[in-house]
């Protein structure tokens, strides 16, 4: 039988997430030696696409990446928590995601606070996404699967924005 794709997964835009990194708090190395480095994200913004449902705008008020390295220092695990509330009705959103970034020259550049840090693409970070939600016409975010790609975003200042870019995974209907 040939292969013709027939049950894989398809994905559709949904949401952008926007967070600030804040301060980091070096935890230290693990007993697996992952180096484990806490990152306060104290601000952003997480916005539906045009013609995703339910479409929403909210701020985020509280959140962190419990950001670890692998001892190869190849790849990076994030592991962000983060707590946002809606602008049309201040409900309360949380948003859980875990990626795995690949570790590039230009990645340590960012994570070691070099003068020369650099804007990094996205194609290096992707991940996966869940939500809880306060707001009963936010719930079918709960029943979702979520698949993600983020990059890191230097400012003129040097500041962090990490932005992810969040797509529902749709399952098939064509059978093979």
């Amino acid at each position: 039988m040939a292969f013709t794709g027939a049950g894989f997964p398809q994905t559709e835009p949904a949401i952008i997430v926007k967070l600030k990194a804040g301060t980091a708090n070096p935890f230290g190395t693990l007993s697996t030696g992952s180096n484990m480095v806490h990152i306060e994200t104290p601000a952003g913004t997480i916005e539906s696409v045009p013609g995703f449902e339910p479409a929403f705008k909210a701020n985020f008020t509280f959140g962190a990446d419990w950001l670890t390295f692998d001892p190869d220092r190849a790849h990076g695990r994030v592991n962000v928590r983060a707590v946002a509330r809606t602008v049309d009705d201040d409900s309360p959103l949380h948003l859980s995601y875990n990626a795995v970034i690949r570790m590039t020259d230009d990645v340590w550049k960012i994570f070691g606070g070099s003068p020369d840090m650099v804007t990094v693409p996205f194609g290096l970070a992707v991940g996966h996404a869940s939500f809880l939600a306060g707001d009963p016409k936010l719930k079918v975010l709960e029943n979702l699967a979520f698949a993600t790609s983020g990059r890191i975003i230097v400012g003129e200042d040097k500041s962090l924005t990490v932005e992810t870019r969040i797509s529902k995974v749709v399952a098939p209907e064509v059978m093979d």
